[in-house]
């Protein structure tokens, strides 16, 4: 590991106090000199309290601050330490030290030591890394939307089933169990339907290789034989072949270009469709397991990916393979003895270009890191600036963006630096297989050797084009696994099955007239651990029931049953007498409305939501259902009308206006079962009424679940059921529930009347 300069031990020793550094070296018997010191706030048993984690040349030291003196909590060599990596917990984070295949808490810190351990961590990962370089990885930078630092310590160091090493969050899969060939061989069996499209973009490679491969042979005979000999014939010949090879490679070159890269964005399309195709097809459970920020990687930023390495990459490693075997051949058949000679700096040009990459890639991690910190400080800041301006934090957000600005601008000068240093050295060792070339070449040519002018030109010629593919080459394993790992990623989707199922046969849903039933149903999400047990209630069609319960008791779940967005787990839902299992979804779902609590609205406009549920539906129809919602007066009070955009989310809209709009799209979708959330917990009570009003239209001659937050909400319901803990406890009316001295749904209505008092008191 790189040994500290004076300066570099007085900056990371600054915050380790001098009464620490004495004990340590008592308690270790020898001084100690940290390269980096990361500052903890919490003890060893979660209570608030200082201690250090001690990056040394050989140790990791763990110190806490313990009733006026210190503690050595762990002790641990560098051998085998691949990184420092934070994990979130609840309420605080945990800093690990990462093997090859486990790894091992060592402290604990809040969010607010967060910024301060970032930047040690940078630091000691860096310094690690140049001790023992990471495995083969794709660059961070080329694939950072998948790195585990961008959310802030969101993401969980996951452990390989296979091998039992950490997973790399960055990537999500186990590089080294990673099956590269059969991962990319599935990819490359999609090239069959476009198979003479692929021959013939292969075909063409080799074509234009062998083709502007003859040019440097043409400058030969130019040199050796037309020349001396005044030989005005070959002449024109040969110059009319050289202007015949650059009007050939343009015109091919540029057909074949295209030809492959429409193949790759071809197979990229069928992969993205299909990935899309079954997203839409999985069932809810994928989504609980799944961030949407997973999701729209595979679809977006990985087939990108292969899209880059089956449209370039794939294309220059063939193109380039072929050039150097060419150039290889023709060389040694000119002369072997210069061909070795010439190739002598190659081997130190891949060494450089290899050890250039596994070093870069430290440093765009910590590049990346640091960009990604600043773009979390915007992204967190600019939507709070009334925040900041109410609490005059202006000057402190200031300081922390251009703490955080400089720390970016310093890891990417040190790229820059990598760079710097990198480019000129290549050329300098490219520059000595010229000088031998000359060197050599020129004295085999004077004493001739075997050795004509007109071959050392071709050399000449020749090695120019020699380098740049083998520099290529020498990069492609980063390329090759970047590529692999993201066609793992895009078949983890496709490969994904959907728990919930249309039968097989499949058959459709009559016409529902609304009589549903709960037959002893018990259902948990996750296995072993039910949130539904034995549950079992009828409603009458048409018959309003409300679903009443302290917070996960089981509401939620009844709806996400009925509309089977999961199947049960024992029991069975029956809607007229008929499962809902035997019968396909589409045909179930489509005579089921639901009305949430906040309606999702698309990016669109206020007709096109309202007839989401109904494509087909007239403008007359959707104002029909807009005035029956109350929503017509203030769609029309806008300039565009039905025709204004809604925003993102409907965020052009106040809440109410969301909510009118969500009663109307189940009102043309004019569903025999209707599902209600609570629509009126965070409106102002004009539009309270409003909304009221809409709802008594819509559920009028329906089948209705209406779960509750607000009690009083419910008073013309037919009927509550009331839930807890996932069974049913209690069913009657509102007068009948509330008459009973030892039930639940009274006890919870007495207790949401005196927080409603309070909240008055208080006022």
């Amino acid at each position: 590991m790189t040994e500290p300069s004076p300066s570099d031990i007085n900056a990371t020793s600054a915050s380790l106090p001098p009464a620490a550094i004495d004990w340590l070296a008592r308690t270790t018997g020898q001084a100690t000199t940290p390269l980096v010191v990361i500052p903890i706030d919490l003890l060893p048993d979660g209570s608030f309290g200082e201690g250090w984690c001690l990056l040394t040349t050989d140790e990791l030291l763990v110190v806490s601050a313990l009733n006026g003196g210190f503690d050595l909590t762990h002790r641990i060599s560098l051998d085998g330490v691949i990184e420092l990596m934070p994990r979130s917990t609840q309420g605080s984070s945990m800093l690990e030290v990462r093997w090859a295949q486990r790894s091992q808490p060592i402290a604990r810190f809040t969010w607010a030591a967060q910024a301060a351990v970032h930047v040690a961590l940078d630091r000691a990962n860096e310094l690690l890394q140049e001790r023992s370089p990471a495995p083969d990885t794709d660059s961070p930078l080329e694939d950072s939307s998948q790195s585990a630092w961008k959310s802030g310590f969101s993401s969980r160091t996951e452990t390989c089933e296979t091998c039992g090493k950490p997973i790399p969050a960055r990537l999500g899969v186990c590089p080294g169990c990673l099956d590269k060939r059969r991962i990319l061989g599935r990819l490359m069996a999609r090239l069959k339907p476009y198979r003479l499209q692929a021959s013939g973009a292969l075909l063409l490679i080799l074509l234009i290789t062998a083709v502007e491969m003859t040019q440097p042979i043409l400058m030969m005979i130019l040199i050796d034989k037309v020349i001396p000999n005044q030989d005005l014939k070959l002449f024109a010949w040969i110059i009319a072949g050289i202007a015949a090879i650059y009007a050939f490679s343009s015109l091919f070159s540029g057909l074949r270009s295209f030809l492959v890269a429409w193949l790759g964005q071809r197979m990229v399309f069928d992969l993205r469709k299909e990935v899309y195709d079954n997203l839409q097809d999985l069932s809810l459970e994928f989504y609980d397991r799944k961030s949407t920020g997973w999701i729209i990687d595979r679809v977006t930023s990985d087939t990108n990916n292969l899209q880059d390495f089956l449209s370039d990459g794939f294309q220059d490693v063939l193109r380039d393979a072929v050039t150097i075997v060419v150039i290889v051949v023709i060389m040694l058949f000119l002369s072997p003895t210069l061909t070795l000679v010439t190739f002598i700096p190659a081997p130190i040009v891949v060494f450089l270009t290899i050890r250039f990459i596994r070093r870069i890639r430290g440093i765009f991690h910590a590049v990346w890191r640091r960009r990604s910190r600043l773009t979390s400080l915007l992204s967190d800041v600019v939507p709070g600036t009334r925040i900041v301006k109410a609490f005059a934090q202006e000057t402190r957000e200031k300081q922390r963006f251009d703490e955080r600005s400089a720390d970016y601008m310093d890891s990417a000068v040190a790229a820059a630096r990598s760079f710097a240093v990198f480019h000129p050295s290549t050329q300098f060792v490219t520059s000595i297989g010229f000088v031998l070339i000359w060197g050599y070449g020129g004295y085999m040519v004077i004493t001739g050797a075997g050795v004509t002018l007109g071959i050392l030109i071709a050399f000449v010629n020749y090695l120019w084009r020699f380098y740049l593919p083998l520099t290529n080459l020498s990069r492609f394993s980063q390329r090759f696994q970047r590529a692999a790992t993201s066609a793992h990623r895009v078949f983890e989707v496709i490969d994904a099955t959907p728990l919930v199922r249309d039968p097989v046969p499949a058959a459709e849903m009559h016409p529902i007239e609304g009589r549903i039933e709960f037959k002893d149903v018990t259902f948990a999400y996750e296995p072993g651990t039910p949130v539904m047990r034995n549950v079992s209630f009828t409603i009458q069609p048409g018959e309003m029931i409300g679903l009443v319960g302290p917070s996960g008791a089981g509401k939620s779940t009844v709806i996400n049953l009925l509309a089977r967005f999961y199947d049960v787990s024992s029991g069975a839902i029956e809607i007229d007498g008929v499962n809902i299992r035997d019968v396909t979804m589409h045909s179930l779902r489509r005579q089921i409305g639901m009305v949430l609590q906040e309606p999702h609205l698309f990016h669109g406009t206020v007709a096109e939501n309202i007839a989401y549920g109904n494509p087909d539906a007239t403008p007359e129809s959707i104002m029909r259902a807009a005035r029956t919602a109350n929503a017509h007066d203030f769609v029309i009070a806008f300039p565009d009308g039905y025709d204004t955009l809604v925003g993102e989310r409907g965020t052009r809209l106040s809440g109410g206006e969301r909510q009118r709009i969500g009663i109307a799209r189940a009102i043309l979708k004019d569903p025999r079962i209707l599902i209600l959330d609570e629509a009126t917990s965070s409106v102002d009570t004009e539009t309270e009424m409003a909304i009221r009003e809409a709802m008594q239209r819509l559920v009028a001659g329906r089948t209705t679940i209406a779960i509750a937050h607000r009690f009083s909400t419910l008073r013309n319901a037919d009927r509550l059921l009331v839930l807890d803990k996932g069974r049913l406890v209690e069913s009657g009316s509102h007068e009948t529930l509330m008459a009973r001295e030892d039930s639940l749904f009274r006890r919870l209505c007495n207790i949401q009347t005196e927080l409603n008092q309070i909240v008055e008191v208080g006022g």
